[in-house]
């Protein structure tokens, strides 16, 4: 399920297959829609997720309570079981009694020297998935935590329930699109997600995951503390541009000023420029993009609109899938421990857990 990530070397695409790039297209800027924030969501009728399983909005959710085998029967894909362990440290306000523990060492574990992941297929009553969903989950890292190739948590749309290629490629519209949120090198938060009009690289036009937040204030991943991190996706009309995205962190946007920079659709941010597969929220000079016809890079407009997300172009392509990841080179000195906890997806805003009185 997903894109695969790494850093291999990877073929340019076919100019047959390179398709419209996000940054070429051009729509009228509005500005952002109302999109809640803070503890004004499902989590806020349920104190500490008691109960919150329940709510009708609600799709999935893993508390993290059990066994660890009981836990992982919850999920169709899970890699680095040897390193998951159960822990009693948890969220604050958290209803809960244990978290999970992803501990990676030196050397591997068991023969395991990866970082860990779980997915899940999500499917409504018709076994398919959804035209929008929310996905929240609380996080935690050691201070030793080691630098990671790429960690986070992701909602995406695909055929095919088992993990394939994809990084350096545009995925089509009618396979596979993917929304990630990671910390990058723990210095800020940022998206990483593949759609068919995502944008080139140099130096053969490679497609890997693209970034939507340039040239804004960091927000900077706080260790040994737990994080909220939510993540939304809108799919789009076919034939349109009109699918969204979002993330929250503590439940909150992102901003540079009075810019929402981390809710991103047809027409807003109302301002920005491309630098090949980054956006630049709020500029106005003139951007760079690969041009696949000429084999390099060329100049291309500046101060555009965001065009929004064409995630599909089939209507049965929809959100139907859920991810936490680390994916990690070869075991690094040291131990590097990840917790994971208080996993929910719903059709509506969640936001933060609401403190339980105990």
């Amino acid at each position: 399920m997903g894109v695969a990530f790494g850093g291999q070397q990877a073929a340019a695409p076919e100019r047959s297959e390179a398709g419209v790039e996000a940054s070429s297209l051009t729509v009228p800027g509005v500005p952002t829609p109302p999109i809640p924030e803070g503890n004004t969501g499902l989590a806020a009728k349920y104190p500490g997720d008691v109960g919150i399983e329940k709510d009708p909005d609600v799709v999935f959710v893993e508390n993290f309570e059990g066994p660890v085998d009981e836990i992982c029967s919850h999920w169709d894909q899970v890699d680095g079981q040897p390193t998951m362990s159960k822990s009693d440290d948890i969220p604050p306000g958290s209803g809960g009694k244990q978290s999970l523990l992803l501990t990676r060492v030196a050397g591997g574990t068991d023969g395991y020297d990866g970082g860990g992941k779980l997915s899940r297929w999500l499917k409504d009553k018709q076994g398919h998935g959804y035209e929008q969903l929310f996905y929240r989950v609380y996080m935690k890292f050691n201070k030793e935590h080691a630098p990671i190739h790429h960690y986070g948590s992701g909602l995406s749309g695909s055929f095919t329930p088992y993990a394939h290629g994809g990084a350096g490629q545009r995925p089509k519209g009618n396979e596979l699109w993917s929304s990630n949120v990671e910390p990058g090198d723990f210095k800020t938060w940022t998206f990483y997600t593949y759609w068919q009009q995502m944008g080139g690289s140099p130096p053969r036009g490679q497609t890997w995951g693209n970034l939507f937040e340039l040239d804004v204030p960091p927000r900077p991943v706080e260790k040994e503390k737990w994080i909220c991190l939510e993540l939304m996706v809108k799919m789009n009309d076919i034939g349109d541009t009109n699918g969204e995205q979002a993330y929250w962190l503590e439940g909150k946007l992102s901003r540079k000023g009075d810019m929402i920079t981390s809710y991103l659709g047809n027409g807003f941010p109302s301002v920005g420029t491309w630098t090949h597969d980054k956006f630049h929220p709020g500029l106005t000079t003139p951007g760079i993009a690969w041009n696949y016809q000429l084999g390099k890079s060329a100049p291309i407009p500046g101060g555009k609109p965001f065009p929004g997300f064409a995630w599909r172009s089939v209507p049965e392509l929809n959100v139907n899938a859920v991810w936490l990841y680390r994916y990690m080179d070869p075991p690094e000195p040291g131990t590097s421990k990840v917790w994971w906890d208080h996993v929910v997806v719903a059709k509506k805003y969640i936001g933060p857990l609401t403190p339980l009185t105990k």
